[in-house]
């Protein structure tokens, strides 16, 4: 199986698999962040669990004991701010530094209560937000006064009775180095978040714009080659035409009235012929041609005529409007624009308006509107492709050299639907100081 077979599953859908590849690769990332960082946070509670677990050994044991300097020696080889000695009822009984009086136990006993049977005789290591300290609590077991010399057994092996200890050790710790290291943890896990998300927005875009530039680029070397084939046949078409137009002369000489009116048709179609082969011309050659100082309203007007009155002014619409322009070439933007809006409909009036206003940029506007049959939606982006057209007529030249025309001048053609009906064609153009 060859490659191109192998991966034509893949064309038309390239977007949807680039796409999901990058949101596939986004959360597989995003995910080994937040494992990671969790094992990390897992590592350093691990860690200050180990931590409180040697300060207790060291100092609680030394505190049960009475050794007090040696347990205030420990405490700061530790980083331990307290111990304290509780009762069931979580009063103090005996404590060093800075312990409180009384302990909510029942905040520790939620914690205690899923705990298992094997953790019973370990303690347990929590971070405060509140006060920034890291709490150690263990609930005492008799080895603890055993082991302290609190408690001796018997002659005959037996505890003795009534037995009294401890309920409750609590340890406190200074908990700013581990708060640090996880807030730490958490905000480079936000930003690696944020930082993936961004890569791979940045990819997304860099391959919308690589693949509008692909198209673009196909598009262009497609005009091109359209170009140069139109500019050949545009050439070929002309000599013969000129041929016949020589011809049809002579005939119309020679042959009786009756076969004027048949002549007249093929002089007709001569003509439009002449014309297609003259608008590709200038659809090829330079479209700025020999701009001049012109007054667009007085060009409008002096069109009145052309089209017998059936083109009006807006109110409100400007009595001068100067621009930088070829004659010839707003003469034939207009015309075309003006004939496009009385064509618009068969069996109505298209009521066909021009205004020509200012905007606060100091451009001038050109709108031609008209209210018939508009233009369908899925025809707006091939409407100014050279040589598309709806008209049985038509060469679709037209708007694409209109557009060629008002852009060579650093100006812009648009065509948008009209409110209540109807389609605007919108001409924008710098204008010129008096």
């Amino acid at each position: 199986m060859s490659s191109a077979r192998r991966w034509s599953f893949v064309e038309g859908k390239e977007q949807i698999f680039v796409v999901g590849g990058l949101l596939f690769l986004f959360v597989l990332l995003v995910t080994l962040v937040l494992f990671l960082s969790q094992l990390i946070i897992e590592k350093e509670n691990t860690l200050m669990q180990f931590e409180a677990e040697r300060g207790f050994a060291s100092s609680t044991l030394l505190l049960l004991q009475e050794e007090h300097s040696r347990a205030l020696e420990a405490m700061r080889e530790g980083n331990v701010r307290g111990i304290g000695v509780y009762s069931n009822a979580g009063r103090l009984m005996l404590g060093l530094g800075s312990v409180p009086n009384t302990l909510p136990l029942e905040r520790f006993n939620i914690i205690w209560r899923n705990r298992n049977a094997n953790q019973w005789n370990q303690g347990v290591a929590t971070y405060n937000k509140d006060t920034g300290m890291i709490e150690y609590i263990r609930f005492s077991r008799l080895t603890i006064q055993v082991e302290t010399g609190d408690i001796m057994l018997e002659e005959d092996g037996f505890l003795p009775s009534p037995l009294t200890f401890p309920d409750v050790l609590y340890i406190l710790f200074d908990g700013q180095d581990y708060f640090r290291k996880v807030m730490l943890v958490r905000i480079f896990s936000a930003a690696a978040v944020l930082g993936l998300l961004a890569f791979h927005l940045l990819v997304y875009s860099i391959y919308r714009n690589n693949r509008k530039y692909r198209e673009t680029l196909a598009k262009q070397e497609s005009l091109v080659n359209l170009g140069e084939a139109a500019r050949t046949l545009a050439h070929e078409i002309k000599n013969p035409l000129s041929a016949i137009t020589l011809q049809m002369a002579l005939l119309k000489k020679t042959l009786p009235v009756s076969a004027k009116e048949d002549l007249m048709v093929v002089d007709q179609e001569v003509q439009r012929l002449t014309q297609l082969t003259n608008k590709v011309s200038d659809f090829l050659r330079n479209p700025v041609g020999m701009p001049e100082k012109l007054d667009i309203v007085a060009l409008l007007e002096s069109l009145q005529h052309t089209f017998q009155g059936k083109l009006k002014f807006a109110p409100g619409s400007l009595h001068h409007a100067y621009i930088h322009f070829d004659s010839d070439r707003a003469r034939s933007v207009f015309e075309n624009l003006i004939k496009n809006a009385l064509e618009s409909c068969t069996d109505c009036d298209p009521e066909v308006e021009v205004e020509v206003s200012r905007d606060k940029r100091h451009s001038i506007h050109i709108a031609v509107r008209d209210r018939g049959e508009g233009i369908p939606e899925q025809n707006l982006e091939k409407i100014f492709d050279p040589f598309f057209t709806t008209k049985i007529h038509g060469s679709g030249i037209g708007l694409a050299i209109c557009r060629q025309f008002v852009r060579a001048r650093g100006g812009n053609l648009k065509l948008y639907a009209r409110e209540g009906g109807g389609t605007v064609a919108e001409v924008i153009l710098p204008s010129v100081h008096v």
